[in-house]
């Protein structure tokens, strides 16, 4: 009976902490999520995703498919996926209040501290406010986690095999929502061999495990092979950014100019971003590990009972191997990044981080409930944040300090701790070593709580954490949240007023979106989902018969001194639409008929199949790293309908009189 309150609570405030949010911002994280939904439920939109370079996971936009099929308006479509985050988001407390009453955490008071802390995070409560692939990646883990300990609930052997086959189609499943989840499943299977090692116990059926994992990957592996080579016109998944394929084919070349010192820049960045974003709490959890796996091996040389349960030592197993792995691909993921000396949170990225941060916080805490906390351990986690910070300081920060740019999001969990400092300014020196004096300040009560008190030292620990975790929910509800909500509107205002000039119907022409930005284009097609939007940045290839939008400053004077028909549509601050063409003309001029003079003119507009407009890749690329566009492949061609009519000049051009008014279209 407590779940259900439970789930509901934080339901919620995730819901409330929604509102607001009505169009996808994160170019292109989102827009490529919904993509896929789209693809899911029968609608391509290679004309636009051609032209996209990342490749983002296809478990979230499968999850959102059923949405796009209820939802027409693409408002409702937005605000349904969102809800549907918060709903999936809302499953973690309830897994972690689970958790921490199968590894005996005592009083329900405890485990619903536990609750708060991890479901209460504030980076999953951010990053939850978008469409894009992150609900699900953090979603994951803890998923895995919970069947792994349902299967010790487990005594009867067909039950035990069940979940065992789950579990590992599970494992492999996480793969589809993000590569970075590799670092989860290679924590698990650690985990359980060193349970087999430590506690020889068999907790489930490895063969079943294994082969339902192998399984579902290679499922995964040749549904995102289809994906990337139909909507993304790709058969080369190296080509595309974001995938482990990409990864692995480059990560040689990546060692080049000083590879091996960008990679120890950005380790201790992403462990400063870590200790940081944990206020310090990260550095006890790599302590209370090692106690553990300490105390696990010396029982096992000297064949004695071991000091601490089979469930919490396979939780710390997995929840700080989980972490310590993920920071290993977070490292060589962003080492060689293009924006490396651009962006500050190049190296600090700690979005991959993010999503599994809370597993190493409720550990501590479940270690607090269980074993207490010596103030030894938390001297011992001092002396950790010691040696971190200084490696920082060192190596990363004078790089850091040279970037021109920075971006919230990714270091999202540094955020709450610069108390006072403005948001959108940059990253300094006092920024660091205001974060980095606020770990120690709750280091500082740590000790003296611990020096002070054994009876309520578990309810004072708790509290600081829960306090902690209420105050960055009010900084990003207060601070992130709303500056997302306002750059969301003013970055679609333009092509939201333009989108309710195009006749989004079944049979419509195409829209040609020429020379303007990917997001843009991608919004076009979201708003309106019965009509096919494709890009191109030559505009010799711009098909007749279809409607082009166009940047207010583009130069389209070649289209415009044509005889083709080329007529202003709709006009916003920063986009224009035309409709060029005889046939796209003359359907803009049919949406003014009444119905009676449309069904007169039913011959004369009916739909004709005609050959699609050309992809053109643009010729310049920004990033190295990438093969020759002249490697994409474009061999599948998607038919799609416009309309035809006959000419609005009945009579042969030699014979027009120049002096007719009605022999010019202007």
């Amino acid at each position: 009976m407590i779940y259900i309150p439970l789930f509901t609570a934080f339901f919620l405030l995730n819901v409330i902490g929604s509102i607001g949010m009505t169009y996808p911002a994160t170019d292109p994280n989102e827009l490529s999520v919904i993509a896929v939904a789209y693809y899911f439920a029968g609608k391509s939109w290679s004309g636009v995703m051609a032209f996209v370079e990342f490749y983002y996971g296809f478990l979230q936009g499968l999850l959102y498919m059923p949405l796009v099929l209820i939802f027409e308006d693409a408002k409702s479509q937005y605000a349904a996926m969102i809800t549907l985050n918060s709903l999936l988001i809302s499953f973690i407390p309830v897994i972690a209040f689970s958790l921490a009453r199968h590894m005996n955490a005592g009083k329900m008071w405890k485990c619903f501290a536990v609750s708060l802390i991890s479901g209460g995070f504030c980076c999953y409560f951010a990053h939850s406010k978008f469409a894009w692939t992150e609900t699900v990646s953090v979603f994951m883990p803890w998923f895995i986690i919970w069947l792994v300990f349902k299967i010790g609930d487990v005594k009867n052997k067909n039950g035990k095999i069940f979940l065992s086959l789950l579990t590992g189609a599970a494992c492999g499943l996480s793969f589809a929502a993000h590569s970075r989840l590799i670092a989860v499943v290679t924590a698990l299977f650690a985990a359980l061999l060193m349970e087999r090692i430590f506690y020889g116990r068999k907790r489930l059926s490895f063969p079943v495990f294994i082969l339902s994992c192998v399984l579902m990957t290679t499922v995964v592996a040749g549904v995102t092979l289809k994906i990337q080579k139909e909507l993304w016109f790709c058969d080369d998944p190296s080509l595309l950014k974001n995938t482990l394929a990409e990864f692995l084919v480059n990560f040689p070349a990546r060692f080049e100019n000083g590879g091996a010192y960008r990679i120890l820049q950005t380790l201790t960045a992403q462990l400063y971003y870590f200790s940081t974003a944990t206020w310090g709490l990260g550095a006890v959890a790599f302590c209370l590990f090692g106690a553990v796996l300490g105390a696990c091996v010396r029982h096992k040389v000297k064949k004695e009972q071991q000091t601490y349960e089979a469930d919490l030592s396979l939780f710390a197993f997995f929840s700080v191997l989980t972490v310590l792995l993920t920071i290993v691909f977070g490292t060589l993921y962003r080492f060689s990044s293009d924006g490396f000396t651009v962006y500050q949170d190049t190296m600090m990225f700690g979005r991959f981080i993010d999503g599994v941060l809370p597993l190493a916080l409720v550990f501590v805490l479940i270690m607090l409930f269980t074993h207490s906390i010596s103030i030894n351990k938390i001297l011992g986690a001092c002396a950790v944040l010691g040696v971190i910070y200084v490696l920082f300081m060192v190596f990363a920060v004078p790089t850091i300090l040279q970037c021109t740019s920075t971006r919230i999001s990714p270091a999202l969990g540094l955020y709450p701790l610069r108390i006072g400092a403005a948001s959108r300014e940059l990253l300094d020196t006092d920024s660091f070593m205001l974060t980095i004096s606020m770990t120690f300040c709750v280091m500082g009560a740590l000790i003296v709580i611990i020096s002070c008190t054994k009876k309520y030292r578990s309810l004072i620990i708790s509290v600081i954490m829960s306090s902690l975790t209420v105050y960055s929910l009010i900084f990003i509800s207060a601070v992130y949240l709303p500056i997302c909500r306002s750059e969301s509107v003013e970055k679609n205002r333009s092509v939201a007023e333009l989108s309710e000039s195009v006749f989004d119907q079944a049979g419509a022409p195409t829209v040609t979106a020429y020379n303007i930005s990917r997001h843009d284009s991608l919004m076009l097609q979201f708003l309106n989902r019965h009509i096919t939007v494709r890009m191109t940045y030559d505009i010799e290839s711009v098909p007749e018969n279809s409607f082009l939008a166009v940047s207010v400053n583009e130069d389209v004077s070649a289209l415009e001194n044509s005889r083709t028909p080329f007529l202003l549509v709709a006009k916003t601050d920063t986009l224009r639409l035309y409709a060029y063409g005889e046939r796209a003309a003359a359907y803009m001029q049919s949406q003014d008929m009444d119905d009676s003079e449309r069904r007169s003119q039913q011959d004369v507009l009916i739909p004709e199949k005609t050959a699609p407009a050309p992809v053109t890749i643009p010729t310049e690329t920004t990033v190295s790293t990438k093969a020759p566009e002249t490697s994409r492949t474009t061999e599948r061609t998607p038919i799609f309908t416009t309309y035809t009519t006959p000419s609005l000049i009945t009579v042969p051009v030699e014979e027009l009189d120049p002096d007719s008014e009605w022999a010019v279209i202007e």
